[in-house]
């Protein structure tokens, strides 16, 4: 029987999504902003003015963010 899974503990699913720089960074974004969800359009206009995200599509940010939900790292 496999050991029991601390309910505080990341799931494997969460830990693998976790793995891509462009997911940590909006998953930041979306702890700073925890008063109000942020669009993809936000997002996107936020990255491009950062030197290491100045070519991001918003296509690359909804993708990586719809991995973050579909782990359960972002609200609902």
């Amino acid at each position: 029987m496999p050991p029991q899974r601390r309910r505080d503990r990341l799931t494997d699913k969460q830990t693998q999504a976790l793995t891509h720089p462009l997911r940590v960074r909006v998953l930041e974004m979306h702890i700073r902003m925890k008063s109000r969800p942020l669009s993809v359009e936000t997002m996107t206009a936020v990255l491009v003015e950062t030197p290491d995200y100045r070519a991001v599509r918003a296509a690359e940010v909804k993708y990586h963010h719809d991995r973050l939900f579909d782990a359960k790292l972002l609200p609902v």
